[in-house]
């Protein structure tokens, strides 16, 4: 598989011309601006030809607010992408840019920073008791791979802290932990290696660190909103499989992807 990086300049304000009032955080914003400028028609089903992409926060910082800078991985070369876009295409997309992707040799270490939704099932709730269907059985739901871990290890009353500030600063520790521990799961699933096989890539041991998070509430269609965490997650890692590892890039990490969750970026993508 041959990517290409793919950096794009959208115009926001008529990015928001594509949702309805109300329909404004980044990553519905960003979904369904692309959705809108490769659709073949205003009828069609949106096809958008990036693997993963995501808002690019390390360029055009300073610049003109109207504008949105967007990155992505695809598997389309610029000339390919053009062709591709749709009625709209040219008022959304100011900018389009590509260049390849080098292919990485087993071993080798990369920078890399990605913006993640680090989510888990579980059917535990804390203290409350978790929701059930028809037949009295524990529904799972999509929780916080933090806030899952907590529940699998506060068995009465989480810990107490007696010093102004001492807890954030712990919280946000064992965030960094925890989610570097999802992100190890995900690099060890993801892409398209053989079963038993090596994983993707690895962690570089001591390498990660937590530069962001908050909690994003996230508009979905039919008007509902859900929140889930939103963390940026930057360190090293090496390359175990390559192929497998291509894909990975391909594919992104964890769930909401096609909202601008996901990316992994690598070496000068960084």
């Amino acid at each position: 598989m041959k990517l290409h990086l793919v950096r794009l300049a959208m115009d926001r304000r008529a990015l928001a011309r594509t949702v309805r009032r109300g329909a404004w955080d980044e990553g519905y914003l960003l979904h369904a601006g692309l959705s809108a400028a490769f659709a073949a028609s205003p009828e069609a089903k949106p096809e958008i030809p990036l693997d993963s992409f995501c808002l690019d926060d390390t360029f055009g910082r300073g610049s003109d607010e109207g504008t949105l800078f967007v990155l992505g991985y695809s598997r389309c070369h610029e000339g390919e992408l053009r062709d591709a876009l749709g009625p709209r295409g040219e008022e959304l997309v100011l900018e389009l840019a590509t260049r390849s992707m080098p292919a990485f040799a087993a071993g080798t270490e990369l920078r890399f920073r990605a913006r993640v939704c680090p989510v888990t099932r579980t059917k535990r709730a804390g203290r409350a008791e978790p929701r059930r269907d028809g037949k009295g059985r524990a529904r799972s739901r999509e929780v916080d791979a933090w806030l899952a871990a907590r529940f699998e290890e506060w068995t009465e009353q989480p810990p107490r802290f007696e010093e102004p500030f001492a807890r954030s600063a712990w919280e946000w520790t064992d965030r960094e932990r925890v989610y570097g521990e999802w992100l190890a799961r995900e690099l060890q699933a993801g892409g398209e290696r053989e079963k038993d096989g090596p994983p993707a890539a690895s962690l570089v041991d001591g390498s990660l660190h937590l530069e962001s998070f908050r909690r994003a509430r996230m508009h979905r269609r039919g008007g509902g909103r859900i929140e889930r965490p939103d963390a940026l997650l930057v360190g090293s890692l090496k390359v175990e499989d390559p192929g497998a590892f291509t894909a990975l890039l391909a594919r992104g990490l964890g769930r909401h992807r096609a909202f601008g969750f996901g990316m992994l970026r690598v070496g000068s993508a960084v």
